[in-house]
């Protein structure tokens, strides 16, 4: 309020109303910026999550003088790549407490290494790392709780990957959908014959000499969405989507398998054991997702990205390299 001639005057509805509107007015544009800045620090938490996996699949092959594999034909101990590099993640003492040889029979549980019972009373399958999860990822497996989630998987490169459904392949032509050496059905085999990317859930032994297309050509592991997927059982099991069940076939940031999804390309095939639709890289960022790529870099992949040069990418072997991308 203020004084005119003695007397106090107050602040009209009209003035107060144009200053709310005001008000409203900069905090619409305001909480854009704060959402792109939020948005900003989650893919940049996102990119260095992937770093570190990049970081320990290179210690590990040093070690190892191979990548770790993503199981091993279908046997005990269950487990995939992700919990083999636990070590070489600052993760020694979880690994340390796992029971890989009998699972955890041993503790009351399944044969399966996953299920060995930790001293603070949880299965090693709920138990999940701090690098695991994207911030951006908003996925919890479906209804599967019982089992930590991931948001990233390994690369079955450029693989053919039928559907439950015969009638929903709509990305199975060879030489278009998946290269010369991605015939084995959703990478099940045993030897890189077969294996057009880095991991497959059967377990082939890749080291680096394998990757003739050059490592900053192959993409290694990138985001996933485990509601996507009907393998949803977490980032411990062989058999599922952290694992190595996703291929360059599918476009990226397809979400045709994707629970409430807006992006539907088609309605006849959204179950998501079609996985001709759901063993494709996507994430919940604007445009496109993070990739780890064999070298070590990490890069941020269009969803517009030219569907042959995508397939190139997941080739680590195909004979075509790739110039910028």
């Amino acid at each position: 309020m203020f004084r005119i001639r003695g007397k106090l005057r107050g602040f009209t509805l009209i003035e107060l109303l144009v200053v709310i509107a005001i008000i409203a007015v900069l905090i619409a544009l305001l909480l854009p910026a704060v959402q792109q800045a939020r948005e900003a620090a989650r893919k940049s938490q996102c990119k260095n999550n992937l770093k570190q996996y990049g970081l320990a699949m290179h210690n590990y092959h040093d070690v190892h003088k191979m990548f770790p594999i993503g199981g091993q034909n279908w046997q005990l101990p269950n487990i995939g790549w992700q919990p083999r590099v636990l070590p070489f993640m600052d993760q020694a003492p979880l690994f340390n407490q796992i029971n890989f040889t009998s699972g955890g029979a041993a503790n009351g549980g399944s044969a399966s290494a996953w299920d060995t019972l930790l001293p603070n009373n949880l299965r090693a399958r709920q138990v999940n790392a701090p690098y695991t999860k994207c911030p951006t990822d908003a996925s919890n497996g479906l209804t599967r709780t019982d089992w930590a989630q991931a948001s990233y998987g390994g690369s079955l490169g450029s693989q053919r990957t039928p559907s439950a459904d015969g009638n929903c392949n709509t990305w199975l032509t060879p030489n278009v959908n998946y290269d010369g050496n991605g015939y084995a059905d959703h990478g099940n085999t045993v030897t890189p014959a077969g294996l057009s990317g880095m991991i497959s859930r059967l377990g082939p032994c890749i080291d680096i000499a394998k990757v003739t297309d050059g490592t900053s050509n192959t993409i290694f592991v990138g985001e996933i969405l485990s509601d996507c997927n009907d393998h949803s059982t977490g980032w411990w099991d062989y058999n599922q989507g952290g694992n190595a069940h996703a291929s360059t076939a599918v476009p990226l940031n397809n979400m045709n398998t994707c629970p409430n999804s807006k992006k539907i390309t088609n309605p006849a095939c959204t179950a998501s054991n079609n996985w001709n639709y759901s063993w494709g890289f996507r994430s919940q960022h604007t445009g496109g997702a993070h990739f780890l790529l064999v070298d070590g870099t990490i890069r941020f992949i269009s969803e517009n990205i030219d569907y042959n040069t995508y397939q190139r990418l997941g080739g680590r072997a195909d004979g075509f390299t790739v110039g910028d991308f």
